[in-house]
């Protein structure tokens, strides 16, 4: 039942990331005033592998102070990620594992995470 109701609200999600912008930013970095780095949700669903909540496909975006648009990565950088405990974010066949009470905005991975695995707060 966890898994259904995972990937209704991982769909859900993806239809008004697409109606908005075509993805989701989960994560930004700042280098000083003049540059960022975001990455974004792309694509994903329930994961193939069964010690795994989802597969997603990774953007990743650079950004000039002023919010244009310097370099996409045209490049399908995929991971999987579990949401119960041990909270794990798979890249290629490296896991890494997701300390869960990190502050967001400190871990890219701990933040895809919490966009994945976390309720939406109202």
């Amino acid at each position: 039942m966890r898994r259904v109701l995972l990937s209704l609200i991982l769909c859900a999600q993806s239809a008004s990331m697409s109606a908005a912008s075509g993805l989701a930013i989960f994560h930004t970095a700042s280098f000083g005033s003049s540059r960022s780095v975001s990455l974004g949700l792309a694509e994903g669903g329930p994961a193939r592998d069964l010690a795994f909540d989802f597969d997603v496909v990774i953007t990743l975006s650079e950004f000039d102070g002023s919010g244009i648009v310097l370099y996409r990565d045209g490049g399908r950088h995929e991971a999987s990620v579990r949401c119960v405990s041990p909270a794990v974010v798979r890249i290629n066949s490296a896991n890494y594992t997701v300390d869960v009470s990190a502050r967001p905005g400190t871990d890219w991975k701990h933040d895809l995470w919490a966009a994945l695995c976390t309720p939406p707060a109202s």
